[in-house]
């Protein structure tokens, strides 16, 4: 084959090579190093950034890539409650926001999407910020965070200022950032008891899709009259940037919400948009879909009831992150985890992600399968938590406490999910089987006696090619059923 950078697929080719990795003690830290490394790239969560910088295509012009790591900040890593307003930091995960939903009726909107963000383990990883920045129109928690009226808190060395999320952004994967300037939090008004709203989003599949729509709305109704004062529908994956349906706010405010109305508004809205033709939906299907599934919100909304606040499996998600033992990390240093009870060191070399650092130095059951957070077979539990190891910077494990597969049994004694896998004929090829396994006892460990939904979303990040799942899914559902007798 020849090795020519251009003859080769984005996969087969090498990706930026990961240089020096910074760890700020704080957020003043971490603002006076961006400003002295403005071409470091600033992570979190590094699910996007992952992904990103494996399709930057290294060459021999590349240089390393530095990074300025903001994960588990303490400062940036809360959900605070103001008299009028709540602020998410830029550390918040979607899990995180996810489980503080009652803080206020606003934030079971944006919950809404949070719940769609990929799966439970990219939710563990993802923050909401993070969405923002990357600055994809297909990004769900956009329409939320634009229909929500929210701004964006934008600091530098040199000055703080706060920007509508409506004016954020300014195209395709662009935004109003300019150099060495770092989101700090999200601010969003809180909503007084005549605010009611909807998220919804059209996909195709019911997990792990890219939207073809998705939708944030808004409405204020005055007191006495029941007629709509405010109305904001923020649309997303229809057009090049997610937009506000001006046109439909303009119809509704001064009328009373019905189906007559409802059904004109949502046509009013669908002629607005600008659709786009892709992979997912075209143009023509994107203004239909718009049209029916705005007029069916609208009624819902119009029996003033607001998104209803579900309970999803979080798959170990938790508000602790421990602290780095090294500030700074290159692929010179060594990395020290407890992996499976015993203390794993070796040097980080050129294993950008923590799957391939684990699979290089210590054990191999753990499977790349997609290399990019969609398949789960690379599943692990880091701190306790879930998580798709090939999203994981290597640097970002330094210290940490990781389980894979090897570590479930006890000694010969199998954990009930591997006892249950193989009473119930649930593994064929099995290469998935180990990322299932690991996300099976990340589960049990939060709820010992999961529904149905719950085994179905808690397991909605794995994916097998071969069984069909019903064999997965009745192996956990009858170690439920067991707990429950016993």
């Amino acid at each position: 084959m020849s090795q020519e950078l251009g003859l080769l697929h984005e996969s087969q080719r090498l990706s930026s090579p990961i240089g020096d990795i910074f760890r700020p003690k704080n957020w003043a830290e971490a603002l006076e190093l961006y400003e002295t490394l403005p071409e470091a790239l600033p992570l979190a969560g590094a699910t996007d950034l992952l992904l990103d910088l494996s399709r930057r295509s290294a060459d021999k012009d590349n240089s390393d890539v530095s990074l300025i790591d903001l994960w588990g900040l303490p400062e940036c890593s809360e959900i605070t409650l103001e008299k009028n307003d709540v602020i998410i930091g830029c550390g918040v995960t979607h899990n995180q926001l996810i489980k503080s939903q009652n803080l206020d009726s606003a934030l079971k909107l944006l919950g809404s999407a949070c719940m769609e963000i990929g799966s439970p383990q990219l939710r563990n990883r993802a923050t909401v910020v993070g969405n923002i920045v990357t600055a994809s129109p297909a990004n769900d928690t956009i329409s939320a965070l634009v229909a929500l009226n929210a701004s964006v808190l934008i600091e530098s060395v040199h000055r703080k200022r706060e920007v509508p999320i409506r004016e954020f952004f300014t195209g395709f994967r662009k935004t109003t950032l300019n150099q060495s300037e770092l989101v700090r939090s999200i601010r969003i008004p809180r909503w007084n008891p005549q605010t009611v709203g909807i998220w919804f989003k059209v996909g195709n599949r019911t997990a792990q899709a890219i939207s073809v729509l998705h939708a944030g709305v808004v409405l204020e109704f005055d007191a006495q009259s029941s007629l709509v004062t405010r109305a904001d529908i923020a649309l997303g994956s229809v057009s090049e940037t997610v937009t506000v349906s001006k046109s439909l706010s303009q119809y509704l405010i001064g009328k009373e919400l019905n189906a007559e109305t409802s059904a004109t508004a949502a046509l009013t809205a669908a002629t607005e948009i600008e659709p786009i033709d892709d992979i997912r939906a075209t143009a023509s299907y994107r203004t239909n879909v718009t049209e029916t599934a705005i007029r069916r919100a609208l009624v819902e909304l119009s029996k003033f009831s607001s998104s209803q606040a579900r309970t999803i499996p979080l798959l170990g998600w938790t508000p602790k992150r421990p602290a780095p033992p090294q500030a700074n990390l290159s692929t010179a240093s060594d990395l020290s985890c407890n992996v499976n009870g015993s203390t794993v060191t070796a040097r980080i070399a050129n294993n950008a992600t923590l799957l391939e650092w684990l699979r290089a130095n210590a054990f191999t059951g753990t499977k790349e399968g997609c290399a990019e957070g969609e398949c789960g077979a690379c599943t692990i539990k880091l701190n306790g938590a879930a998580v798709n190891s090939c999203l994981v910077p290597t640097a970002q494990a330094d210290g940490s406490t990781i389980v894979t597969i090897e570590g479930l049994a006890n000694g010969s004694d199998l954990h009930p999910v591997q006892q249950g896998f193989l009473d119930k004929f649930a593994v064929q090829c099995g290469f998935c089987t180990p990322g299932f396994l690991v996300a099976a006892a990340a589960l049990l460990d939060e709820n010992q006696t999961p529904s149905t939904e719950d085994i179905q979303t808690g397991l909605s990040g794995n994916l097998c090619r071969c069984t069909g799942y019903y064999s997965i899914v009745k192996a956990l559902s009858d170690l439920s059923t067991n707990t429950e007798d016993s």
